[in-house]
């Protein structure tokens, strides 16, 4: 056989390897019927009591309530203070409330140092009193006299993380799942960590009187700066149902009936009854879909990439399979996966050899595989120079239309994920139904849903392919959410 020939056949071999691959990714009509019925399913099993004896894994959706029972319209007027603790940054903003669904915001933003995102030796009075001493600067820039005259200030805390909320300013720690692996902060209350900090600094007139995170936030936020509700100029009737983000991780809020919520006791049921309440935010903290894996579509890539590569194996793996976080760690377990198979980067000898980049679990970020997924340049240039300049890795053409198929698999798979629980809220609480000619509005968060290229569209054609059908699917806008988590905390501490 030639050179020729050869290498001829060992493409034709790399394609039909992807294909195989491509195949794998594919989420079906059939699959999104089934994963919707199940979401459901777990929905309610999530809202209803929690039997202590039962010994199985599957206890439904966390469906934690936020104690949010009442969500603004866009007259609200006001100053509030709102920080926010995400992964890798924290935020201390002040967010003034126009009451014509504007508002304007100062804001100061921190990286977590990285000694307190250490394995060991962090407690949570590290965390927090960093923190503490943020929130004192910025106090000091933009509101020093007013401190000085004893105004109190009301604070929101967005709190990215799962927590078994009990009221609106209280709620122990469930476990970390990004950033931080801080053992004494888990099972202790983040508002009393928080504000017993914020109190040694003698700043006792800044009361956290909220706390959320930053699905819940963007909700809020959404709902306060819509003014589409019972339009009746546009002809449109839409309703905010469902506060979601799609960035680094994924999940969503939705307003449920209290009736429903039976997880929590009768007569706290009957006393918000009695204040005449009647819906709650429920967050769902749908990253946690599934973790038995009856139902989500599992490759070999996303077996690896819980087991060896993430702090949290066995949890949040909806997530892993759908978030900013996880997609360029999937590709990049896939090109390591080829070129172990001599299929793919044949200038490299063996695995050690690779770009050391490469070789490095979530070094590959979906900001480059948005770049590849809409290129079309002459021999996919911009592909080559993006994993030239983010991994040091040359490809020859042949290596790099591959790649954008795979790229393209892997982010179609997660947009049409990411329809299911859309679909299973929307079909649940029969929002669609309650009007006629309703139509649900869907605020959204997070660099995937906002910048990843042709994201809400596919989420769309999911949705339409899904059990809503395309009628469904026309009935549902998803409209970009600004800044949730500091607008969001601060409206919720208005709710306070």
């Amino acid at each position: 056989m030639s050179f020729d020939d050869l290498h001829k056949a060992n493409e034709q071999q790399l394609t039909s390897t992807v294909d195989s691959i491509v195949n794998d990714f594919e989420v079906t009509p059939e699959k999104l019927d089934e994963l919707v019925a199940y979401f459901i399913e777990q929905m309610e099993k999530g809202l209803a009591p929690q039997d202590n004896d039962d010994k199985s894994t599957n206890k439904g959706l966390p469906m934690i309530p936020s104690y949010v029972t009442s969500t603004p319209n866009g007259t609200e007027k006001g100053t509030l203070l709102a920080a926010d603790l995400g992964g890798t940054n924290f935020r201390t903003c002040s967010v003034t409330l126009n009451g014509d669904h504007t508002f304007s915001m100062e804001q100061m933003k921190s990286k977590i140092p990285d000694e307190l995102l250490e394995p060991t030796g962090v407690s949570s009075e590290m965390l927090f009193s960093y923190l503490a001493r943020r929130t004192q600067l910025f106090m000091k820039k933009y509101y020093e006299a007013d401190m000085q005259a004893g105004k109190e200030f009301r604070l929101g805390f967005t709190f990215s993380y799962p927590v078994d909320q009990t009221s609106l300013n209280s709620g122990t720690l469930i476990r970390w799942t990004k950033g931080f692996q801080i053992a004494d902060t888990v099972g202790a209350d983040i508002v009393e960590l928080f504000q017993g900090e914020i109190d040694k600094l003698g700043m006792q007139n800044v009361k956290i009187v909220a706390l959320t995170n930053d699905t819940v936030g963007t909700f809020l936020s959404h709902c306060y700066c819509s003014d589409n509700t019972d339009s009746m100029t546009t002809g449109e009737i839409s309703e905010p149902v469902i506060g979601c983000i799609f960035g680094t991780g994924t999940n969503g809020c939705y307003k449920e009936e209290i009736s429903k919520l039976t997880k929590v006791p009768q007569a706290t049921r009957d006393k918000w009854a009695e204040e005449g309440k009647t819906h709650m935010v429920i967050n769902t903290e749908w990253g946690s879909f599934d973790n038995d894996l009856k139902h989500l579509p599992t490759t070999k890539y996303d077996v690896d990439i819980d087991q060896k590569f993430s702090s949290n194996p066995g949890f949040h793996l909806f997530e892993k399979r759908v978030s900013g976080m996880f997609m360029g760690e999937i590709l990049r377990n896939v090109l390591v996966d080829l070129h172990t198979r001599g299929l793919i980067f044949n200038q490299y000898r063996t695995t050690a050899q690779l770009p050391h980049r490469l070789q490095t679990p979530f070094e590959l970020d979906s900001e480059v595989l948005s770049h590849i997924e809409i290129d079309d340049s002459t021999g996919l240039r911009e592909t080559e120079l993006s994993l030239l300049q983010s991994l040091r890795l040359p490809t020859s053409p042949t290596e790099r239309r591959e790649i954008q198929r795979l790229v393209r698999a892997i982010s179609r798979r997660s947009a049409y994920l990411s329809s299911v629980p859309l679909a299973a809220i929307i079909i649940k609480t029969g929002t669609l139904e309650m009007r006629y000619h309703g139509e649900v509005e869907i605020g959204c968060d997070g660099s995937v849903v906002e910048y990843y290229p042709g994201f809400r569209s596919m989420i769309r054609h999911a949705l339409a392919l899904g059990p809503l059908g395309a009628e469904g699917e026309r009935k549902t806008h998803l409209k970009i959410a600004k800044d949730g988590s500091g607008v969001g905390s601060a409206l919720c501490a208005l709710v306070a």
